[in-house]
């Protein structure tokens, strides 16, 4: 896969994740819980640029707001994501990354957001 076959699918997934939501019922009352469930509403996102830096800026901004309202057993799978998305822009870094550990994190984000929070990611 090229690098930007995988950024390309490393931004729809995150997408996909944090912003192309589909809430289930709503459940869930914590302020993660309540995040996940607000950014089904903002999908300005969806079709973002990878090489427009404001708009991954903005991006970036969105979704460190989702890593740091993640609950303690779930904040590793988000920095995992989150590290692998941001490695996207420097081959050397992308080089490193596991994409197991991206596919692993992204499946706990998943179904905790379905158990814990009553929501289905996209």
């Amino acid at each position: 896969m090229t690098r930007s076959t995988r950024t390309a699918s490393l931004l729809g997934a995150a997408a996909a994740l944090v912003l192309g939501l589909t809430a289930c019922s709503g459940g869930g009352d914590s302020e993660y819980c309540d995040l996940l469930n607000s950014a089904q509403e903002d999908t300005s996102f969806a079709d973002a640029d990878p090489t427009d830096p404001e708009a991954m800026e903005e991006f970036n901004n969105q979704l460190q707001e989702v890593v740091d309202a993640a609950p303690d057993d779930l904040k590793g799978d988000w920095e995992t994501f989150q590290s692998a998305l941001e490695a996207m822009s420097d081959p050397e870094a992308a080089a490193e990354q596991d994409p197991e550990a991206a596919t692993t994190a992204m499946e706990n984000i998943e179904q905790h957001a379905q158990d814990e929070c009553d929501i289905e990611l996209g």
